[in-house]
Order: C-alpha cells, then structure tokens, then sequence
C-alpha cells in the first residue's frame, strides 16, 4: 500500500523565483554526487516496472451520456491509500525490488498480491489515477510469459471493485468529451473561468485540487505570462463545415483578462524577484509565416520550422495574427482556422491514462545505450498506439495525443520563444518542456562503441553554461554535461519548504539528496527520460520510455511492455545501431501523429542496425520516397543576446541522397520497420526480437507463448489488425446518429465507451482491433 504522505509547504513559481538559482546550483551538485558515486557500482539483475493510468467515468444508461467521475480520491481511499501527491515532479519511488543482491520475495508473490501491494497514486484531475507495482520487476521469460498479464488483469479486477455500480474503469489516453462546450463532461460540473485553471472550457472541479497540482497548473500560465493555447486540427469530413472555425474558442471570442502583463520596460516585483520576461512586451511585432527573419520565424533554427512553433510538422498551425495591445498577454494564440483550440495545461498533464515503461540499466554506459537507440523507436510506438482521434467532441485530423499535451503544457516565455528580446531568459528555446529530446547521450568515455557520430546531434538546444561549466570541471564527459544542464534552463513551478532550507556548500554535505535535481527532471519530460541511481530502491541508472498511448485492454498493454522490455534486451545484447539524425527523428514522430500513420506514413530508419560499431557505416546518404523534406537537413542558427550557449548543430556532408543499396537511411513503412523489407534490405526489428528469444533459453511452450504475445504486435504493424484510434474513428463514422460533420454527440459517445467497455471485458468480439485467441505464428 502507499503510506500516508502529510504534504510539506509549498511554495509558487513566483514565490521561489528569488532563489531559482540557488536551486539550479543545488540540484547541479546532486546530481554530480549521484554521478560520482555511481562510477564504482553497478546492478547485476536486469529489473524494470511499468506506469499505467486510468480514467473513471460514469454513465447514465438512461440518457444514454457518459461523464468523468471525479471520485478518485474516494476510490484511494478505499484502497487503503491517501490522495496526495507523495511524487509530484519525481521520477517514482518504488519500494525496493531486491535486498543485498537477492530478489524480493523468493516464495513470488502472485498477481492478487502484486495487484493489492500496487502503488496507487492522484493524477492532477479528479477523475484519474496512476499506478505501479509494488516492486521492481527482475527479468526473467517466466515473468513475461505469465505475470505480467496475470498482473494487470488482477490490478484492474481490485480498481473495479471500489467502483459504483454506474461506473466504469477504462485505459484511454483522453476522455473525448473533455472541454466540450455542448454538454457536461464532468459529474457535478460547475461553471467556467475559474480562479485555477483559469479556463473557458473546463470548469476547476476537474482539478484535484492539492498544493502540488494546483500549483504546477499555476506555475505554467504564470511562467509562460499567459494561458497555453493550443490549436488542432479538425478532421474534414463531408458536411464539416469549412473553414472551421471553432464556435467556443477563437481570437474574436477569447477572454483576455485572465492574466495581464506589465507594460514595456515596467518589470514585475522587485530585486531577486524580477520577472525573468520583463521585456516581454518591447515593440514586438507578430511575424506572418512568410517573413524571412525576426525572432518569431527563425525557421532554420528548428528544422525548418518557425521557433515559436514547437511541434514539427504540419499539425501545429503557424501562429499569424496581427500585431497586439502591448499589455495583451496573448501574442501567440493560434488563428483557430479548420481547428479546435484548447486552453489549459490540464489538457497535456494528468488528466487521462498513460504507459509507460522504466528500464533499470547496469551502469551508465548500458543507460547510455538505452536512452540513444529507444529514442528513434518513439515514432513507431507512436503510431503503433495510437488512441485519441477524438478531443473536445471532435474527430481531429491526426490520431495520436503527443503534440497537443506537449503544446498544453509549454510555459516557454515570450523571450524563449522568439516574440520578445532576450534580455532576462536564458536563450531562445526551441521545444516545449514535454517533447522528443534535444541530443544524443553517446556511449560513455571509456565506451568502445563507434557507432555514435556527433553529427547525429543536428539540432540546436539551449543548456545551462554555469551548471555545465560545474560537472565538466567535476569529470562529467561534454554530451552527459550538456544533457543534464539543458534541465536548468527551465523553472521548478513549485518548490517546498525544506527544499528552500537547504542551501549549497563547498563540500555539498547538505546535498546527498536528490529531491532538488529530481523536482527537474519531473518537469522536463522528453520520448525518453534518463535518472540517475535510485536511492530508495537501490536501483541504478534508469531509463523510461514515454512513447506509448495506453491501450484498452491488459492484454494489448503486455504486449506493448513485452517488446519494449525484450527491445532493450537485444539492443544490448546485439549491439544494435538504430541512431538517426535529431531531425529525422521529430519528422518521424510528426508523422506518426497523422490520420491512419500505420498504413499511410513513411519513416526515416536506419538501414542497416547492425554496422556502425567498429567506426565504419554502411554507407552515406538516405533514401526519399516522396514528400518535401529534401531540406530536412539544412539549419542555421541565431544566437544573438543568449546569456546561455545554443548547440550548434554540426553541418554533416554524409547524410546526402545515397544509392538504394548503401544508403545509410530509408523512409519504410511501419509494416517494413517491425517485420523487415527485402526490397531494402532491411532486417525488421521484430523479427530480430523474435529470433532473441532461442537465446533465452525457454522451454518450448513459454516461448511460443512469448510468441502469440508479439503476434498482436506484428498484426498491428501490417495492418491486419486497426489502432485503437482507427477504431473509434470507424465507430463515429459509422453511427446512425453521426452527421458527417465531425462533431461527437454525447449519444455517440456514450454508445462507443459503452462498446469499449464491453470489448475490454470480453462480451462483444472486435476482430478487427484484437483477436481474442492469437495463434501460434
């Protein structure tokens, strides 16, 4: 059970701002400690976990309408848990999975009472809830095979039985009517325009309401000097309406009272405490999207896309509005054209379910390793499982949610994102908090592994000079260093008590603790995340792989944890090269987002993942096959008035056109990336996972059991079996009470989850999405 956890004070962004610094500096030399005591151990069992997340919701079967059930707290409790946030901004703390090197619990526990140990934590809304085993999982094939599956199902059986009787349990990445302007969303919904959130469209009852949440929530609009808009575009269906433009939402109707900036050159508080944007508003002039320079369209900083547009790709409209008020705080609210517009950060953090899957490395160097090749996979997990074709009670042209919660949750300033001058901020940044990541780590000093080319690193990144400046000087290799103090160019929204009562010494004796550095890490969130060795459960470096949307059943959710537990394994054990270019990488996640990406996307992935080891590559160059992104390459950057270094991005002569044969790079299908391409010579990824399995020395019916398992994976990779998100896609379509005009009605709604619902605990067949018996392949 989770132990009750008394929250500390805490204290708001602009509270702590005086002291950010002083944080910075503390939380740099805690992480110098870990890395300095790391360096003569490491873990000799292999042991990961994974987090999942779900929704409540309750149902009115006779108005035939679903809404979210804000009884999460209730249902903590009867589990025998508290509602706080004991890990709000921290990497997860799991009671330890191994003592003095032997595995927990000799005797095993099973899936009753892995499932009654779970670890159940508050999301920050009312309606859904996290949660983790109660231990780190040591590798084995057994535990794969039978427990992993056993225990989720028994995890879900325990959620369902604390719920009412008119509710139900379902693992989807977002409720679909969330936000809706049309009808209740939420299960005693008040007005609008609250005090918290400070939205239009979503009331603060779906806010679970506890310093740390309310806070972050605060420290994002506050930081950011404005609510984060974000715009998606609708899907356009034969009676949409076109152009669309949002009903609710749009420049002409949005309040822009909610929070005021000073004027130019006025500043905000005083001393220590001065707003790190005060130049906020100094002549600042809207540039249009065919404007050649200015600070809001240096496109070649950002691989070919404006600065002020975080998300690569067509998804994220360009932000064009004619210049503003000075004191307006809303310089860059989308146009809302043929999209919908959301306004609020609980749209991109903690308010639906997730998956996601923690590694626990040996030692750094085998972190490293991890981090770099799990990172060009994120695309494909992406589109492999995708699940939310539907936001605010519209079907959306794209199908997965990364973008909009990357986007809800960007508190970059006016300064960072090109709209002002930098005269307070660190440095023009290019990306939001949440999103894909900024550089390769490379394989340790000591490493001899050539595969890593600098060059891979194509893409420019702003990172904190004096806390790179400090863990050089302390022995801390130039790639680690960068990609560690590129998380103190971003601010803590929160910060509590004791945090602030610690303070940095020569000798860093108050600073063995991680809490400073972890509050970092859990408010920079990429496709992949590296920590440091877990004190707590005396685990060692970990790596967590957020690229995956949560599926509907527990047996599509093993699955996915299956592969990306054996992935890890055969990266390791085959050596595997799967580096691309940074910039190859976002167009890959780009794409994965689109409408039906599985079938009707290309990829760029590496050709050959077995070369590159000794130094020597296949070859230079990659293959097109169709689009514009012959310029994916091309970027130059504009540092002027950066208080801190941007990466340069090096200018690489090899990653040009190549010949089919010796190309280093190949835009395939998801179906060539997973099950191989003989055209390109391409061996695909399962089928090498696949061919690890002998190695593992399985009695026959385990591995074959691991087999069927990855068959819903192969299926879904060719196509034979839909996405979740094609799914509901198809569903809404099909309806009788559906009008074609892209809109979601409460009734459609309703009668899709309640199908979900019957999916997911076996009394309706869906052969299209999941086959209830897989075969033997």
């Amino acid at each position: 059970m989770t132990r009750p956890y008394h929250a500390p004070k805490t204290y708001s962004w602009r509270q702590i701002l005086p002291r950010m610094e002083g944080i910075r500096k503390q939380a740099t030399t805690q992480f110098i400690l870990a890395w300095q005591s790391s360096q003569t151990k490491s873990v000799q069992d292999f042991s990961w976990h994974e987090t999942m997340g779900f929704v409540i919701v309750k149902r009115d079967d006779a108005a035939r309408c679903m809404v979210l059930s804000p009884r999460v707290a209730d249902i903590l409790g009867d589990l025998g848990c508290t509602a706080d946030a004991s890990s709000v901004g921290n990497h997860p703390m799991l009671g330890a999975g191994r003592r003095n090197g032997k595995n927990r619990d000799d005797n095993g526990s099973g899936p009753d009472k892995d499932a009654a140990q779970t670890s159940w934590r508050p999301a920050h809304a009312r309606f859904a809830l996290r949660c983790e085993p109660p231990h780190l999982r040591i590798f084995s094939a057994q535990q794969l095979v039978t427990e992993i599956p056993e225990c989720l199902r028994a995890r879900r059986r325990l959620l369902k039985s604390k719920l009412n009787e008119d509710e139900m349990l379902l693992s989807i990445t977002q409720f679909p009517l969330l936000g809706s302007a049309t009808s209740t969303y939420i299960d005693g919904q008040g007005p609008t325009s609250g005090p918290l959130l400070r939205s239009q469209l979503l009331s603060d009852d779906c806010l679970h309401q506890i310093p740390p949440f309310a806070l972050e929530i605060d420290g994002i609009i506050e930081r950011r000097g404005s609510v984060p808009h974000t715009a998606v575009p609708v899907f356009r269906d034969k009676d949409t309406p076109w152009p669309f433009i949002d009903p609710e939402l749009s420049p002409a109707t949005l309040d822009f009272g909610t929070l005021r900036l000073p004027e130019a050159g006025s500043g905000s508080g005083s001393g220590g405490s001065r707003d790190r944007d005060s130049g906020y508003a100094m002549g600042v002039q809207s540039k249009s999207r065919s404007s050649s320079n200015g600070p809001a369209n240096t496109a070649a900083m950002n691989g070919g896309q404006p600065a002020n547009s975080f998300a690569h790709g067509r998804f994220m409209e360009v932000l064009q509005l004619d210049p503003p008020p000075v004191s307006s705080p809303l310089l860059d609210i989308p146009s809302g054209r043929n999209s919908i517009l959301l306004d609020s950060p609980l749209f991109g953090v903690g308010s639906g379910g997730i998956l996601r899957v923690t590694l626990c490395a040996a030692d750094l160097d085998e972190a490293r390793v991890l981090y770099d090749h799990l990172a060009p996979i994120s695309a494909i997990m992406i589109a492999l499982t995708a699940g939310t074709p539907i936001v605010r009670g519209y079907l959306t042209d794209r199908d997965s949610y990364w973008d909009v919660q990357c986007s809800a949750v960007d508190d970059r300033s006016a300064q960072e994102r090109g709209f002002a001058p930098l005269t307070t901020a660190k440095g023009k940044l290019m990306k939001s908090r949440f999103g894909t990541i900024d550089n390769y780590l490379g394989p340790g000093p000591n490493s001899k592994d050539m595969s890593f080319n600098p060059e891979y690193n194509d893409m420019y990144y702003t990172y904190d000079s004096g806390a790179n400046v400090k863990m050089m000087n302390a022995g801390v290799d130039k790639e680690l260093s960068q990609h560690v103090s590129r998380l103190f160019i971003r601010d803590l929204h929160f910060a509590t008590a004791k945090m602030l009562r610690e303070k940095d010494d020569a000798t860093g004796s108050r600073s063995n603790g991680q809490e400073h550095f972890k509050r970092f890490l859990g408010c920079n969130r990429q496709n992949v995340c590296l920590y440091p060795p877990n004190t707590r459960t005396r685990s060692g470096w970990e790596v967590e792989f957020m690229s995956l949307e949560v599926q509907l059943t527990d047996e599509e959710n093993a699955a996915y944890i299956t592969f990306i537990v054996l992935l890890s394994r055969v990266i390791l054990s085959y050596r595997l090269n799967l580096y691309l270019p940074i910039s190859m990488m976002d167009q890959n996640m780009a794409r994965a987002q689109s409408v039906n990406a599985v079938k009707e996307q290309l990829f760029y992935f590496r050709r050959d993942l077995f070369s590159g080891q000794d130094g020597k590559q296949s070859g230079p160059g990659r293959i097109s096959r169709g689009g514009n992104n012959s310029n994916w390459n091309e970027s130059q950057g504009d540092a002027a008035g950066a208080t801190t270094p941007e990466r340069d991005a090096p200018h690489n002569q090899n990653l040009g056109i190549g010949s089919p044969d010796t190309a280093e790079y190949v835009e395939l299908t998801i179906n060539e990336i997973l099950n191989g391409s003989p055209t390109h010579k391409v061996t695909g990824l399962l089928t090498i996972v696949l061919s690890y399995l002998p190695s593992m020395g399985l009695e026959y019916c385990a591995e074959q059991e691991l087999r069927r398992q990855l068959v819903l994976i192969r299926r879904r990779a060719s196509g034979k079996l839909c996405t979740l998100a094609t799914w509901m896609r198809n569903f809404v379509q099909q309806h009788p009470d559906y009008r074609h005009d892209s809109v979601v009605s409460p009734k459609v709604n309703y009668d899709m989850l309640r199908t979900l619902n019957d999916i997911e605990e076996g009394r309706v067949a869906a052969p299209e999405l999941l086959k209830v018996t897989l075969p033997t392949p």
